[in-house]
């Protein structure tokens, strides 16, 4: 009698915590009950990692793959179980399908973490946090004031859930807090005390910080234009830990060289940025580098989901599928 054939399972490397997390218990003896399971703990590009896919039946997702590297892993392949949300900004969907290759996400995992990174952005920037690290380094101690976000109008631009977590918190430490989203929003008094839900124009004149939250999506896509820029009075703060790419092109970089926008963003486009992108030489701006999800809690969750989705595709119950 012939013995059946496991499915090898691949971590084609990525994030060194989820290589951990994927290589030992209790998830790595999930993964094995289910088949041969290959665990890499390296960071790949994308031509590596396909070439590490190439002979698996189900890839454990965490870096960008080309449509080349599709074509690559194609016919084998089945399932690509990505470990965050945002799908999309990692592989073609359309790609994907063409291939017969069903694409997984990972959901809630990150709503906490990314709406606290944040809030540590967004007082960075009213506080001139880096600034102030780089004058005492320099021996500056003549200091200069930032205001307090208390009283303060925070427009939150997205209302999932990241975007709502975020609401509640500015609002518990008493800033007014003005929600934009498609559609209406549901309890907003659940968010907090005297939150509306206003239209974009509205909340960009009003705002003295913005914060997206927005998911990429052909409909936010450049959703930020360089006319909404315009309007954000002098002092105010742009945070962006959403995606970079919901801002229209170079009209962030235009915006904030008048010097008087401070910036504070946790996700560019490309990622990692070249050494000469404008946005380095912008003052005061802090920058960080896609931090948002990276606690070790977010990172649990998301190995744990894509572990899940794992089981309920060869199960034949395929679960969160967005291609």
């Amino acid at each position: 009698m012939t013995g059946v054939t496991r499915p090898v399972i691949v971590f084609p490397g990525g994030e060194p915590e989820l290589a951990a997390l994927f290589g030992s218990a209790p998830l790595g003896e999930r993964l094995r009950a289910l088949g041969d399971l290959v665990v890499h703990d390296d960071l790949p590009d994308g031509d590596e990692a396909a070439a590490r896919l190439t002979g698996a039946d189900v890839g454990l997702l965490s870096v960008h793959l080309s449509a080349a590297n599709l074509m690559a892993i194609a016919g084998r392949t089945r399932l690509l179980a990505f470990t965050g949300t945002g799908a999309a900004s990692y592989v073609d969907l359309d790609e994907t399908r063409r291939h017969g290759i069903t694409v997984t996400n990972v959901t809630g995992y990150g709503d906490r973490a990314v709406a606290e990174h944040a809030l540590a952005l967004l007082l960075a920037a009213l506080r001139g946090v880096v600034a102030g690290d780089r004058a005492v380094r320099a021996g500056d101690w003549s200091g200069f004031p930032g205001p307090e976000l208390a009283g303060s109008t925070v427009a939150v631009i997205g209302a999932g859930a990241i975007g709502r977590t975020f609401a509640g918190i500015v609002a518990a430490l008493g800033a007014r807090v003005l929600v934009v989203d498609a559609r209406p929003v549901a309890d907003l008094a659940a968010i907090g005390p005297d939150v509306r839900q206003v239209d974009l124009r509205t909340a960009f004149e009003a705002a003295d910080a913005v914060s997206l939250h927005l998911p990429l999506l052909p409909t936010t896509r450049a959703l930020i234009t360089a006319e909404l820029l315009e309007l954000l009075r002098p002092g105010a703060v742009l945070v962006n830990t959403a995606r970079a790419e919901v801002v229209a092109p170079d009209a962030l970089v235009a915006r904030a060289a008048r010097g008087d926008l401070r910036i504070a963003l946790d996700v560019f486009d490309p990622e990692p940025l070249p050494p000469d992108d404008p946005l380095l030489a912008v003052p005061g701006a802090v920058l960080t580098p896609h931090l948002g999800f990276r606690t070790p809690q977010a990172l649990a969750r998301m190995a744990a989901g894509a572990v899940e989705c794992v089981e309920a595709f060869l199960a034949g119950r395929p679960l969160r599928v967005v291609a």
